[in-house]
């Protein structure tokens, strides 16, 4: 397999230079970094599957329609506006001809009311214009605020989509790094307590040995189903490798998290894979830590990943607690 071809800077900076200019906006550096990266997330090919490129175009390309609508109606309505305003300002100027004129009893009453009347003919299809222009813009762009809202219903559903594992429907790598840093914050700004555990799977490569890979993917669909089952509704999982898942456990501490992975191993124990009438026992390992108020959350997951690694090498199917 070939490796990708890397992005070319040069590149993203002349695109996010012309994504500037087309918007009109000024290339401050806050300006141009946010463009910078966006367009460097998208470009990324060595870290995108093809899914997650034409969902990034997608959003991109609507991004474009509705920015591209809100200027032209816009312009529209500004260009109208100008216009009309001219109109009235030059019937303005008639008026105040006109009443000097009849004032110095240049024009006759008769020749008088008659441009009057012709003076508030244009004032009235000026407004009745402007209204008419003026409602039609709020329309458009009611129409657009929809499909932006579409657009952040996507994005939400397309969001949910990349960082959610294919395979067992836990959260993946991608999802985790929003998500831990959200419930670090949460955590130390409420004094709650928040612990991961790392659990591997033991002997998992002996399975996919002997069964095929595919009934492997199957192992692992039956163990995070039977994770989700033990865990709360506000408890978090994630596949964080190959055969290796991690939990958040939100306000739990290590006795807690201990109790949680001891029914976990209780279940596992009791209800194995079956594959054409033949019992597949899952076992695992696992490392426990708590957040420290000193840490962040790469650190908790390391201590948690440090404690597994001693269960693993303490005879397996065990469970550690971090330092």
């Amino acid at each position: 397999m070939t490796s990708a071809t890397p992005v070319n800077p040069v590149e993203i900076a002349r695109i996010a230079l012309k994504r500037l200019s087309e918007r009109g906006l000024p290339p401050t550096p806050e300006n141009y970094a946010q463009f910078y990266n966006a367009i460097l997330t998208i470009k990324a090919p060595e870290s995108k599957t093809a899914t997650e490129m034409q969902l990034a175009w997608q959003v991109l390309y609507k991004l474009d329609d509705a920015a591209t609508d809100v200027a032209d109606i816009t312009d529209g309505l500004l260009q109208n506006l100008s216009g009309s305003s001219s109109v009235m300002q030059q019937s303005l100027g008639d008026l105040q001809s006109m009443r000097e004129a009849h004032a110095e009893q240049r024009v006759s009453p008769e020749q008088a009311h008659a441009s009057l009347e012709d003076l508030l003919n244009v004032v009235i299809n000026t407004t009745s214009n402007v209204h008419s222009t003026v409602t039609s813009s709020h329309t458009d762009l009611q129409s657009i605020r929809d499909s932006i809202r579409h657009i952040e219903e996507d994005l939400a559903f397309n969001r949910k989509v990349l960082e959610q594992d294919a395979l067992t429907g836990a959260l993946n790598r991608q999802g985790l790094d929003h998500l831990l840093m959200r419930e670090v914050k949460r955590a130390q700004r409420n004094g709650a307590r928040l612990t991961a555990v790392l659990v591997d799977l033991d002997e998992f490569k002996q399975i996919n040995d002997r069964f095929t890979h595919l009934v492997g993917d199957q192992v692992l669909i039956h163990m995070a189903n039977l994770t989700k089952a033990v865990l709360r509704e506000s408890d978090i999982l994630v596949r964080y490798g190959g055969e290796e898942f991690l939990i958040l456990l939100l306000d739990t501490d290590l006795k807690g998290a201990s109790y949680v992975i001891d029914r976990l191993r209780l279940v596992t124990g009791r209800t194995p894979y079956m594959h054409h009438a033949q019992r597949i026992e899952v076992r695992f390992s696992a490392g426990i830590a708590q957040l420290r108020d000193d840490e962040n959350g790469r650190a908790m997951v390391l201590r948690a990943d440090e404690a597994l690694y001693r269960a693993k090498n303490s005879g397996r199917s065990k469970t550690e607690l971090a330092d």
